[in-house]
C-alpha cells in the first residue's frame, strides 16, 4: 500500500506542476483559468489518497479528506469568482458566444 501511496503522491504533484506551467505558458486569460482551477483539484485528491495509504493513521486519513473536500469545493468557487471578475474588466474573446451579457444587463425584480 506504499507503494500506492507513493505513485499517487508523484501523480498529484505532477498534475500540480503542469497546472503551475499552463497558468505562466498560456496566453488568453481564460485558459490560464481553466488550467488553474482543474488539475489541481485533481492533484489536491491524488496527494490526499496518496497521504491516506501511505500514513495510513486514522487522523492523517481524515484530515486527508477534509483537505480534499474543501479544495474541491472551494477551487470551483475561487475559479467562478475569478472568472466573473474578469468578465467584468475584460471583454470576452470575439470567438465566444457571450451569454452572461444579456444577464448582466437585465433589470432584477425587487
Amino acid at each position: 500500500m506504499t507503494a500506492v501511496g507513493g505513485v499517487l503522491l508523484i501523480l498529484g504533484s505532477a498534475l500540480i506542476l503542469l497546472a503551475a506551467i499552463g497558468v505562466v505558458r498560456f496566453d488568453d486569460v481564460y485558459a490560464r483559468m481553466h488550467a488553474g482551477a482543474k488539475a489541481p483539484a485533481l492533484g489536491v485528491l491524488a496527494i490526499g489518497a496518496g497521504v491516506a495509504f501511505s500514513v495510513r493513521t486514522s487522523d492523517a486519513v481524515i484530515t486527508a479528506i477534509l483537505v480534499v473536500i474543501l479544495q474541491l469545493i472551494a477551487g470551483p468557487v475561487g475559479a467562478h469568482i475569478l472568472g466573473r471578475a474578469v468578465y467584468r474588466q475584460v471583454k470576452p474573446p470575439l470567438s465566444a458566444a457571450d451569454e452572461l451579457a444579456e444577464a448582466e444587463h437585465t433589470p432584477h425584480d425587487s
